[in-house]
């Protein structure tokens, strides 16, 4: 105790350095934590990654509710296009709609099909139209469907909320509970709870603001009730205007907030579920925000009751604010990211709608406060052991020793202690307690790993001062980069071997991520690592820490956003992104964009079932994914069509070998059955060429498109490449689809007559109907007619030519007087036995006086003609052959079918007056049907040298522009042309 008392003694002489020492290297180790910010790197990660959460999911719902639900422009365009042309067609404008029931009713009725193929189309809940008019009872439609993902063949999924019995009736869809048969606007009527913005906000931002698109006029609704005890709702509505663009109505979808609900996951934002997602609109940027909807269910518990969320309007990190509990003083916070919904200088910019996902602090902050805690604790408890450990062995020190004094202080303090013996037993003994005190003092001064370890976070740290040739690492460096540590490893390593493993960690950067570093290992493993260096005046400090868990929650949350679930190729958006990349590229010499169209889809669905349909698609999918391996890009463009582009190549033949590869490959595969029987896959490929064809994404899509288009109804399963010739000549096949359905459903046709002249007497002897469309769009019918070839359709124009020319001629039969009526007739298609006898009873009286032309647009079918001659003998008609000489109606026609009538195709009547070889045709056929007592008509007689050369040859009867052009009135022939036909006669005699 003496010695211990005294000021020079051996103990207090050692025992202060050494406590000093070990206070420096745990002061070192504590600067080296805090100094090179692992807290804020800890409390910034978590915060980054709650950033990063509410960002994609953002990012997520602002695409689903702008460019898929609210995606209104195609239905906006068809229902607003049909709208006018049914006004137009009865002369009437959108101001009588207002007064006039039953028409707001057949209104609806023409535009119900369109407004479930929106609802289809968007996937949305629910799809509506309402048309304006003075009163607070609104007409239009409303459809609900509660499951958008599932769509059947029919309308049995849905309900109808709103609008006429009748319409509900004729497309099958029953009426919900609370179904009005109008939208009731009265604010005194019970009948409705729902407030109407998303009716008149639209509305009247159109009348106000007219010179805007309609797409700067759509109006996203905060959720409300349709009816009392109807789903809450919010509602996507936009004008409908007329040409002058004034508004009449409204159209527009609903998502229901169960639906919504579903897509806002809380459990993404803390993984112990305490997570809150609120979506929010906030009209005057204060950060205080109407609640639209919100999971989590802590938010009763964090929030007060309302539907307003207040955020404090300092940020504390990147779009991250703080939030006061409920009845409490714990904090949360809120990442909040904004949703833009409009565009600038439009009616409703100043609803700034925002997606705000709030947790706790003490959940957020969690690994950041157990790092603080856990430091203190063991930095308190390792320097009150260090202290304990160094005075004990100090007591066991007799002596004071010159030699092992300086030895003690020039040693490194960093290092364990080494003395050397000098072979003095005492003095050795002493030697080997410093030596052990040393060990006990480093080891202290390296808690800063244990603390790690026992916070079990993946991290390291190190530090280097400039000039020395040793860094200092704690001992979880080296697990967090996944190698092992030097077999001398104690608190430091060689300057050399630690620059080695810096540069092996940072040589493969992770993407666009800032300090983040992939580190591929022996075994195939792929780990993340995070890299902060902070360099100093005098030294370079460094953290680093195990992100692989955050990257690959990342890359999940983008895999899912860019790649079809089914197939998992590339979904449509991303593909279009990843080939519109390759396109702006300088050189890619040449390349192949590749539309695949898989046939029989709707067959095995409708037979098997869709899950046999997903199989069907799968097996096309897996060896569309070939092209991969040759460099190529896949995507699925929809539920049987697939894109894919391959560029890079020198030739196209090396492009079309592998193509004809895959396509072989495909048609090889088969879908297992029921019983053991198997159904090959079949699938149609289009073929446009970069950059011979086009070099936008746009115009190759469409080419490819054009090309599968044909072959697809031609040939199908087979591989055509586009033709520039084609698309000018028949592009029209492929853009007027629509425009032809619209013309054969709503049976847009007028038939006029043209009158048949007797070539002796000048009299009518008859008049041929002719088709005229009532579609300004699709004039000529001869594309009609290949259109309707195209799509199968061939039929319905056969049907309607008979049944609109009777119906207009049995209009006009006083002024047909007589005459018979030639009507225009498909070689290939006769009416079914049904509309036989429907014909029969609506027009029988007249079929006698009927002369059934066979058209030149196919090879005659003898079981079709055979069945049109029974017809024609039953009807007591008469038959004939109509363009004579061109194509198919040719001599062999003329003998398979010994007509009644053959009428000289206009072709050869051009002119003839003036060409030898013309007459001499005309004069062998003319002939030739004398001995078969057939009669001839020539067709296209324009002027007066034709006419007489025609009566010179003996043809029986003449028509053309010469005499009348077709009206929709039977024309009459006036006298001087009689005249000139009787003195043309008395020349020939």
């Amino acid at each position: 105790m003496v010695l211990a008392n005294n000021k020079n003694s051996i103990i207090r002489k050692l025992l202060i350095p050494m406590i000093i020492i070990m206070i420096v290297q745990v002061v070192l180790f504590v600067g080296a934590i805090f100094f090179s910010g692992i807290i804020d790197i800890l409390r910034d990660n978590s915060f980054n990654i709650l950033s990063q959460k509410i960002e994609s999911r953002t990012n997520y719902l602002q695409n689903e509710m702008i460019q898929h639900w609210g995606n209104l422009s195609e239905s906006e365009s068809i229902i607003n296009a049909r709208i006018s042309q049914l006004l137009k067609n009865k002369g009437l404008t959108v101001k009588d709609i207002s007064d006039n029931g039953q028409l707001t009713t057949e209104l609806l009725n023409d535009v119900s099909n369109d407004v479930i193929f929106m609802l289809r189309k968007n996937y949305v809940t629910g799809a509506f139209i309402i048309l304006n008019n003075n009163s607070g009872e609104k007409g239009g439609l409303y459809f609900r469907d509660l499951d958008p993902n599932s769509n059947p063949s029919d309308n049995s999924d849905l309900l109808m909320e709103r609008g006429p019995a009748s319409i509900a009736q004729n497309l099958g869809i029953p009426l919900d509970t609370w179904w009005n048969n109008k939208f009731i606007f009265d604010s005194s009527s019970k009948a409705v709870v729902s407030p109407k913005e998303f009716f008149l906000k639209p509305l009247n931002a159109a009348s106000d603001y007219n010179h805007l698109s309609y797409k700067d006029l759509g109006y996203w609704s905060k959720p409300f009730y349709l009816s009392e005890k109807d789903i809450k709702i919010m509602t996507y509505s936009i004008p409908l205007v007329d040409n002058d663009n004034k508004p009449y109505g409204v159209l527009g979808i609903d998502i229901s907030m169960k639906y919504l609900n579903s897509l806002l996951n809380y459990e993404e934002i803390d993984s112990s579920g305490q997570g809150i997602y609120i979506l929010g609109v906030d009209n005057n940027k204060s950060m205080n925000f109407d609640r639209v909807t919100n999971t989590g269910p802590m938010i009763n518990k964090m929030l007060s009751e309302g539907n307003e969320t207040r955020l404090n309007s300092k940020e504390v990190y990147n779009s991250i604010y703080e939030i006061k509990m409920k009845d409490t003083n714990k904090v949360a916070y809120a990442c909040t990211k904004y949703i833009n919904l409009y565009n600038s200088n439009t009616p409703f910019e100043n609803e700034k709608w925002a997606l705000i996902g709030i947790v706790e602090r003490n959940n957020l902050l969690y690994y950041t406060d157990r790092f603080k805690t856990l430091l203190a604790f063991s930095l308190t408890v390792s320097s009150i052991l260090g202290i304990i450990v160094v005075v004990i062995n100090g007591r066991r020190i007799t002596r004071p020793i010159r030699n092992l004094a300086r030895d003690v202080k020039t040693s490194d303090p960093r290092g364990p202690l080494k003395l050397n013996k000098i072979n003095i037993s005492e003095i050795d003994e002493l030697s080997s307690a410093i030596m052990t005190l040393s060990t006990n003092v480093a080891d202290s001064a390296s808690k800063l790993s244990q603390i790690i370890k026992l916070f079990n976070m993946p991290i390291g740290a190190f530090e280097y001062k400039k000039g020395q040739n040793t860094v200092l690492c704690t001992e979880t460096f080296f697990e967090v980069i996944g190698i092992g540590k030097p077999d001398e490893f104690h608190t430091s390593i060689d300057i050399q071997y630690f620059n080695e493993v810096l540069n092996k960690i940072t040589e493969s950067k992770e993407g666009n991520a800032d300090e983040v570093y992939k580190i591929e290992k022996k075994n195939a493993q792929v780990k993340w690592v995070k890299l902060r260096i902070l360099e100093e005046k005098h030294r370079t400090l460094g953290v680093i820490s195990d992100v692989t868990q955050e990257v690959l929650e990342k890359q999940k949350i983008e895999y899912e956003r860019d790649y079809d679930l089914l197939t998992n190729i590339l979904n449509r958006r991303a593909f279009y992104n990843n080939v519109r990349e390759k396109l702006e590229e300088a050189d890619i010499n040449i390349g192949a964009f590749v539309m695949w169209d898989l046939d029989n889809l709707k067959y095995v669905n409708d037979t098997y079932g869709h899950d046999y349909g997903d199989e069907y698609i799968r097996k096309a999918s897996l060896q569309l994914k070939k092209f991969e391996e040759y460099g190529g890009i896949i995507g699925r463009r929809s539920g049987d069509e697939f894109y894919t582009f391959l560029y890079g190549y020198e030739s196209k033949n090396a492009i079309r070998r592998i193509i004809k590869e895959v396509h072989e490959n495909i048609e090889k595969s088969a879908l297992k059955l029921p019983n053991n029987r198997e159904l090959k896959v079949r699938i149609s490929t289009g073929v446009a060429w970069y950059p011979d064809d086009a070099v936008s994404f746009q115009d190759l899509e469409k080419y490819s498109d054009f090309a599968m288009y044909k072959i697809k109804r031609t040939i199908k399963g087979n591989i055509s490449e586009f033709n520039k010739d084609d698309y000018g000549e028949d592009s029209f096949l492929f853009s007027s689809q629509e425009d032809l359905n619209k013309l054969l459903d709503e049976e847009l046709i007028r038939y006029a007559f043209q009158p048949i002249v007797d070539a002796r007497t000048g009299q009518i002897f008859a008049y041929e109907a002719l088709m005229r469309s009532q579609l300004e769009s699709l004039k000529n019918p001869l594309q009609i007619i290949k259109l309707a070839t195209a799509d199968f359709r061939l039929y319905e124009i056969e049907k309607i030519t008979f049944f609109k020319a009777l119906e207009a001629f049995a209009n006009n039969i006083e002024r047909f007087k007589d005459t018979k009526l030639f009507i225009n007739s498909i070689p290939n298609h006769a009416l079914s036995n049904e509309d036989s006898e429907k014909l029969e009873a609506l027009y029988g009286e007249h079929l006698d006086r009927l002369v059934i032309e066979l058209l030149e647009n196919e090879r005659s079918n003898g079981e079709f003609i055979s069945k049109k001659r029974k017809s024609i003998e039953k009807w007591n008609a008469k038959i004939a052959i109509d363009d004579f000489g061109s194509g198919y109606n040719n001599e062999a026609v003329l003998l398979a079918i010994t007509p009644d009538f053959v009428k000289i195709d206009m072709g050869i009547v051009r002119g003839i007056d003036k060409d030898i070889d013309r007459q001499q045709i005309s004069k062998n056929l003319v002939t030739y049907a004398k001995q078969r007592g057939i009669k001839i008509v020539a067709e296209g007689v324009e002027t007066k040298e034709e006419l007489e050369k025609l009566i010179e040859l003996g043809v029986d009867y003449l028509q053309g522009y010469y005499f009348s052009k077709p009206e929709f009135i039977p024309p009459e022939i006036n006298d001087d042309l009689v005249n000139k036909i009787l003195e043309i006669n008395k020349k020939f005699k």
